[in-house]
């Protein structure tokens, strides 16, 4: 299956839960047009045990996911609300704060043998720093720079003695309206 387009970056500030609880948020926002690609990174702990000359045992449970977001345009409330940044009059500052806490999504466009298929992503709890960015004169050729957000993830468990959970992905979505209604749900945005 191809992935052939990426939309819909949604987010919204992490306000409580995932300690056994449902995790709550709060200002939801969706934005198009934001995002052009998005690399989900996860690693897993490879810890061995031996006896008797032979492995016993092993721990290959997921420890670590992490999102790189390339962002197409500057927004000030992704600055804001994402990255931590500071608005003091007509100017955003970058302080030394701690990012906040997210949980943030976003939607694929699938085509398998012509068929169009949506699928959708949510972490639960996520915190950014800028990955740089990168400016240059334009010269024989144009490379267009974007800026790209890191996130590292923490897990997160719904319910009391529960598994930790990073993110959710729901696939196989007929039509984008579908993935679009799972985000917003997990967003707690209702309009």
């Amino acid at each position: 299956m191809a992935k052939v387009g990426i939309k819909g970056l949604t987010y919204a500030k992490y306000q409580s839960g995932g300690d056994g609880n449902a995790v709550v948020y709060t200002g939801g926002k969706k934005l198009d047009d934001f995002i052009s690609r998005a690399d989900i990174t996860e690693s897993r702990s490879d810890v061995k045990e031996h006896a008797d000359d032979h492995q016993i045992d092993s721990e290959n449970s997921l420890d670590n996911v992490t999102l790189a977001i390339e962002l197409v345009n500057n927004n000030p409330d992704i600055k804001k609300d994402i990255l931590g940044h500071v608005q003091e009059n007509e100017e955003l500052l970058v302080t030394g704060d701690a990012a906040p806490f997210v949980g943030i999504g976003f939607i694929c466009r699938n085509r398998f043998k012509g068929a169009v298929t949506y699928e959708a992503y949510w972490f639960f709890k996520m915190q950014f720093s800028t990955g740089g960015v990168t400016a240059e004169t334009r010269r024989e050729q144009t490379n267009f720079g974007h800026e790209t957000i890191n996130g590292t993830g923490s897990a997160v468990v719904l319910t009391s003695g529960g598994k930790e959970y990073f993110y959710a992905h729901k696939d196989g979505l007929a039509t984008e309206a579908l993935a679009r209604t799972w985000l917003n749900s997990k967003a707690g945005i209702t309009a």
